[in-house]
């Protein structure tokens, strides 16, 4: 079995982590009804086999825990026909039991994000031993034909929480403790230059969030699109939600997007309120959100969505709940109860609880975005390193602010930016 050693964050810094994980070698086969769809081989690295090992941060502190598989040769794990467009090395096993990841992806199909992971529900039988139901998912990772489309000279990256337990990092210019990582490239084979050039990159996205000239640096449809959709889930986590996000290319042509949404353990969860990542969370939409321009987009992406995303999700559940995939699952999660000593509740209660959301989302969200105000145009002074005394600065939050750096700010009652 991989092992690994649970670690805490450093003073200053949150969540809940793990290090040392080790990368087990052994062999994967999948079978469906006796007959054998796949089968690695025995290890034998860069030839056939695989490693896996313990995955995730918080999660991986359960009981239950979630793995990364790393095949030594690509294969397509869903079994999507005999061409090798889907083939890849990076698999997961993620936990699923209540369905919030499968109602996750099928929203951010909806949203129309850059891609949506593929997977399937599988059981999993390690070194003989059964521990329960679990889907089999594609992993985010830059893959041109089937994952994430970005040049080789572009960035998959993560805003990310557990920055700290990551060999190579950015640092977020906010006064929050979250920070950079990534993706890809990563850690391991990532240069000096490119670290470089994205720092540069990040501090101009940074600036133009503070001056209002965004729209030249991020792409405002993907951004109110990921916020919409943890609106629309209720999202309570606004640190652990993985805010992965990409730029194409090394060019002043590709802007800032993000990627998926990702990560759904805490949904259903902001009743008549919005998502923590609305309200401030660790991300820009507290300062996006003073821009005229960035509540009329919010409120376009509702508008365009509203009519159908409900529907959509309602209807994708009930064909699951009559499917025999579905069938199955209820089948499985009975094993997986008693496997793991649990009370997780069967399809059908799972689908009533996502129905019973939704209906009282939808009437919430309607009534909140038509009374949500469009702000005046914010105005921008030039930081002097001096202050009026009969002009006293304050924070977002109503503090007063001796020595103000960039960012918004109200004084006199209006809100400012302080370049």
């Amino acid at each position: 079995m991989p092992t690994y050693d649970e670690v805490m964050p450093p003073p200053g810094c949150m969540g809940l982590g793990i290090t040392n994980a080790t990368k087990v070698p052994g062999r994967v086969t999948i079978e469906n009804g006796g007959v054998v769809l796949y089968d690695s081989g025995e290890y034998e690295e860069d030839i056939s086999g695989m490693t896996i090992k313990v995955r995730g941060n918080s999660t991986a502190w359960k009981t239950k825990k979630p793995y990364k598989i790393k095949l030594q040769k690509k294969a397509d794990l869903l079994r999507r026909g005999n061409n090798n467009k889907y083939e890849d090395k990076n698999w997961l096993l993620i936990r699923d039991e209540m369905l919030y990841t499968k109602i996750g992806f099928k929203l951010n199909e909806l949203m129309g994000m850059q891609w949506t992971p593929a997977y399937e529900y599988v059981n999993v039988i390690f070194n003989g031993d059964y521990v329960g139901v679990y889907m089999l998912a594609e992993s985010v990772r830059r893959n041109t034909s089937c994952r994430l489309n970005v040049d080789k000279t572009g960035y998959v990256f993560e805003y990310d929480a557990y920055w700290w337990n990551e060999d190579v990092y950015v640092e977020c210019s906010r006064n929050i403790p979250m920070h950079f990582t990534f993706k890809y490239p990563d850690s391991e084979e990532i240069t000096e230059q490119q670290i470089s050039a994205f720092t540069d990159m990040i501090r101009k996205v940074e600036k133009s969030i503070d001056d209002g000239t965004f729209e030249d640096y991020i792409d405002v449809n993907s951004f109110v699109s990921w916020l919409l959709a943890q609106d629309i889930l209720g999202n309570w986590d606004a640190a652990g939600s993985n805010y992965f996000l990409t730029k194409y290319d090394n060019t002043n042509n590709s802007k800032v997007a993000f990627g998926l949404l990702w990560d759904f353990d805490k949904i259903f969860s902001t009743e008549n309120e919005w998502c923590t990542a609305h309200q401030g969370g660790w991300f820009y939409y507290t300062y996006l959100f003073d821009y005229p321009s960035f509540v009329k987009a919010y409120k376009a992406k509702w508008e365009e969505m509203a009519p159908i995303v409900f529907d959509e999700l309602i209807n994708e559940l009930d064909a699951f709940e009559s499917s025999e995939t579905g069938k199955a699952f209820d089948e499985s999660i009975v094993l997986n109860n008693i496997r793991w000593i649990r009370e997780y509740e069967p399809v059908s209660q799972c689908v009533q609880n996502a129905k019973d959301w939704f209906a009282e989302r939808k009437g919430w969200l309607a009534d909140a975005i038509e009374h949500m105000e469009i702000p005046a145009s914010i105005k921008t002074i030039e930081n002097n390193g001096s202050q009026d005394k009969d002009k006293t600065i304050y924070n977002l939050q109503g503090q007063r602010v001796t020595n103000p750096s960039k960012g918004i700010y109200i004084q006199n009652g209006k809100k400012i930016v302080w370049k």
